[in-house]
């Protein structure tokens, strides 16, 4: 894979300085950059975990046939967990109260800018370590060998 001298990083650009140029691309897409939907918000995978990721399916798939690295790859997921944002029960037409192990906070249904930044401050973005999942090479054993 192309990730040997890939640099490692931390910082917040989610893994958009690996070089994924000489990798596989059935490999950059099983692991891809992960961007949460808000701006600031949500926990993406560091680039030392991507770089992991794109090895691992290179030497998962390095040989064999098209077919039984197809199957390999199948249902893959590569990506950070979530943080558990819960509801309090206090949303209703004008307000939603969001809670999380990172705080508390309340805003307008009706107003964006307080949701992004209660999202903000009860899920903020963070660099996480992640670990592919690939299936069970037993599934393809019909069409490895």
């Amino acid at each position: 894979a192309g990730v040997a001298g890939a640099a490692c990083g931390g910082g917040t650009n989610n893994g958009s300085d690996l070089d994924v140029s000489d990798d596989d691309p059935r490999c950059v897409a099983t692991c891809p950059e992960t961007m949460p939907e808000y701006v600031g918000v949500g926990a993406v995978c560091d680039t030392a975990s991507r770089a992991q990721c794109l090895d691992e399916c290179a030497a998962r798939i390095a040989g064999v046939p098209t077919l039984c690295q197809s199957c390999l790859l199948e249902g893959a997921y590569f990506g950070p967990g979530g943080v558990v944002i819960g509801n309090d029960g206090s949303c209703d037409l004008s307000s939603c109260t969001l809670t999380s192990a990172f705080g508390t906070c309340t805003y307008a249904t009706d107003d964006q800018a307080a949701k992004l930044a209660c999202l903000q401050e009860v899920d903020p973005r963070r660099e996480v370590t992640c670990t592919p999942d690939f299936q069970s090479t037993t599934k393809c054993a019909s069409v490895c060998n």
